[in-house]
């Protein structure tokens, strides 16, 4: 498992760019079609910040923390054994990845990224 991306959710993406990009100097290295993202910054090949819009009232407690994993499966039991809440998943929001988000026992939410 490899850290990847922290999510955040954002109520304006373009408010939230603007601030990142000019305040803190990141720099967009994707960007999804349409207005709600997801916009990642930082730099290719490292752990990257991900900014999708959106309602941050719904399941989502306005973060998440990304892994890299090499089976989605595996990954998931494991997070399941260590008593993790899936809240969402597995879906496969573009043909090249499969993911799941769960809530760890603290309440933090972890999402588990396989690059298919």
């Amino acid at each position: 498992m490899t850290y990847s991306l922290t999510t955040l959710f954002v109520k304006d993406i373009e408010k939230s760019l603007e601030f990142f990009t000019n305040v803190l100097g990141l720099t967009v290295t994707r960007r999804a079609p349409g207005e709600n993202g997801p916009v990642f910054l930082g730099e290719d090949g490292k752990p990257n910040i991900e900014l999708i819009a959106g309602n941050t009232e719904a399941a989502f407690s306005g973060f998440s923390l990304g892994f890299s994993v090499g089976s989605l499966d595996q990954a998931s039991q494991k997070l399941e054994a260590a008593n993790c809440t899936r809240i969402s998943g597995p879906v496969s929001p573009n043909p090249h990845i499969r993911l799941s988000v769960f809530r760890n026992p603290d309440g933090i939410e972890i999402e588990l990224i396989e690059t298919l």
